[in-house]
């Protein structure tokens, strides 16, 4: 969504490892931490044209480290979209925040010149559908595709955002989304991570309580990738 989707400009990764202890040359990330993703993309939108979105998503993070591996238990806290006009506004309801859950993700740190080398190889993830294949089966095209899912439990499908264009059109928007990311950074303390999130992102808009909102724009990562960053 990131699609349409992650609050400050600040770098991104920050927060309070539990110990900080060496072993070897291989310093300890165990602990709880706050990450900070901004993801920007470029999106075709009705009535208004191209428009650049920065997605900003506000994580919690529990990592467990086993010499370089670690074990990364997100949970999305707060997502919200400058879109850097007036025009267009696009609101994550707390339903949505809430339906994404906790994702286990794998990383590798190794010791670099000038302190550590992060990297998290892509993860896939889908929204409001499931599918047999999730990194290679097209999206679905219909509500009433049975693998089509009510994931944010407010009675439509797929997961609802809703959106304000030019003041005047505004509503709710359902859509399955599927997206992926990578991340890559460096560390040159034991308590910060900074580096870039490399990211992609498909969605299907299924429907939509205003019939203005149907039409189907576009949206692809800007292609500056310095503007997407953890």
């Amino acid at each position: 969504m990131r699609g349409i989707l992650l609050l400050l400009l600040g770098l991104a990764l920050f927060g309070h490892p539990a110990a900080s202890r060496h072993e070897g040359n291989q310093g300890d990330f165990s602990g709880t931490w706050a990450q900070l993703q901004v993801t920007s993309e470029i999106s075709i939108v009705p009535f208004v044209g191209e428009v650049t979105n920065k997605n900003i998503t506000l994580l919690r993070l529990v990592q467990e480290q086993n010499g370089n591996q670690l074990k990364v238990i997100a949970d999305v806290c707060s997502i919200r979209v400058e879109s850097g006009t007036s025009m267009v506004s696009i609101e994550f309801p707390q339903a949505f925040v809430d339906s994404l859950g906790m994702v286990t993700k794998r990383s590798t740190i190794e010791p670099a010149d000038h302190g550590y080398r992060f990297f998290q190889p892509p993860v896939t993830t889908l929204r409001g559908v499931h599918l047999e294949n999730p990194e290679s089966d097209p999206l679905p095209r219909e509500a009433g595709d049975p693998r089509v899912f009510d994931q944010d439990d407010d009675g439509k499908p797929g997961v609802t955002v809703r959106i304000t264009i030019l003041g005047l059109i505004s509503g709710e928007v359902y859509l399955i989304q599927r997206d992926w990311s990578s991340l890559t950074g460096r560390a040159g303390t034991l308590d910060r991570i900074d580096g870039l999130i490399d990211w992609g992102i498909e969605q299907v808009v299924l429907g939509a309580s205003n019939p203005f909102l149907k039409a189907r724009g576009t949206n692809r990562p800007d292609p500056v990738a310095a503007h997407s960053y953890f």
